[in-house]
């Protein structure tokens, strides 16, 4: 519930889901509740002076420990305190309060929003994974009930297509709808995620009429944003040279899809969740998150073929995953990784 609220407060979540959110709060007291103290909580201190070192439950803790004390010691009809001295020494005892009084509490509620908002930042960054995983998971399932419905496998991705193709094969086979493939197709966590939300980038999936008669620049730009936060997997060449489409096999060792990457990142990794790494979905639908850009026994690169270039594997152990607008032909934007390192 609580992950939900923050996303939510944070204008994560799609339309969908926060009108979801907003008929909960209409009819649950309980979820009322939990925003007004997360909504308290938020506005106690806008800046965040410490970045590490907070444990990631520390939110649940203070704001439980919070409403107990509310709920033990709040007075039936207390009368105001005061700032002086009452001349009933006994009354003055109880209903007074000192400057120093409220300077310690002052300082106590500094020293909560010290704590509080790191941890709240754990607790949004923690939303924004557990929702990217959430996608991910739900486009592995589309794809894996294409790959079932359909005798070709997983959607294709020929020569001269981009990696991001592939949503178009699950919208036009009524695997998912547009208008889902739109809000899943972008991770909260990613970079692309504040472009989307602030207006500046809209993720259109194209019907395959509107990709033939699209304008040189209209089809760069539809081709770059139509996979969204993600990248697909291409193909490879056989020892012949032949390019082979990826088998569907449901292996967990056989990834799909994952985060995608990004020429800026050390190591042409993926820049989503602060760059430090990236989930990945196989066919057997699990999700593994590397903090590195290989996968495997082997050190495979997952952005890269064995030749340190975005383009398509050099054999069918060969993992690489494409970037939306990338070609598995190769091309002007091939070779991101031979100046990098792991």
């Amino acid at each position: 519930m609580r992950d939900e609220l923050l996303a939510y407060l944070l204008g994560d979540l799609g339309p969908e889901e926060s009108q979801r959110i907003v008929e909960r709060l209409e009819s649950d007291p309980i979820w009322q509740r939990e925003l007004k103290i997360l909504e308290s909580c938020m506005k106690a201190r806008e800046a965040d002076p410490l970045s590490t070192g907070r444990p990631a439950d520390l939110v649940d803790r203070t704001c439980s420990l919070v409403r107990y004390a509310a709920a033990k010691n709040h007075p039936p009809q207390a009368a105001p305190a005061s700032l002086t001295e009452s001349r009933d020494r006994a009354v003055s005892r109880l209903r007074s309060w000192s400057f120093a009084d409220l300077a310690v509490g002052a300082g106590v509620l500094l020293v909560l929003g010290m704590l509080l908002f790191p941890a709240l930042r754990e607790s949004r960054d923690a939303a924004r994974r557990a929702k990217c995983q959430n996608n991910l998971k739900n486009l592995g399932t589309a794809l894996v009930e294409y790959a079932e419905k359909s005798n070709h496998g997983l959607p294709h991705v020929d020569l001269g297509e981009n990696a991001g193709s592939f949503v178009v094969d699950l919208a036009e086979n009524d695997i998912l709808a547009r208008k889902q493939l739109v809000e899943l197709l972008v991770c909260p966590s990613s970079p692309l995620a504040d472009e989307v939300f602030a207006g500046r980038v809209m993720i259109q999936i194209p019907t395959p009429q509107s990709l033939k008669t699209a304008s040189k620049e209209s089809l760069a730009l539809m081709r770059k944003f139509m996979a969204g936060s993600y990248a697909y997997r291409f193909g490879y060449r056989d020892e012949h040279g032949r390019y082979r489409q990826i088998k569907f096999e449901g292996r967990a060792d056989a990834p799909m899809l994952a985060d995608a990457p990004n020429i800026s990142v050390a190591g042409f990794q993926s820049p989503n969740h602060g760059g430090c790494g990236q989930n990945v979905v196989f066919q057997d639908l699990s999700i593994r998150y590397f903090d590195r850009c290989s996968a495997g026994e082997n050190a495979d690169h997952l952005f890269l073929n064995e030749d340190r270039e975005h383009a398509a594997g050099r054999h069918a152990r060969d993992v690489v995953l494409g970037r939306s607008e990338a070609d598995p032909a190769g091309g002007p934007n091939a070779e991101f990784g031979l100046r990098t390192s792991e």
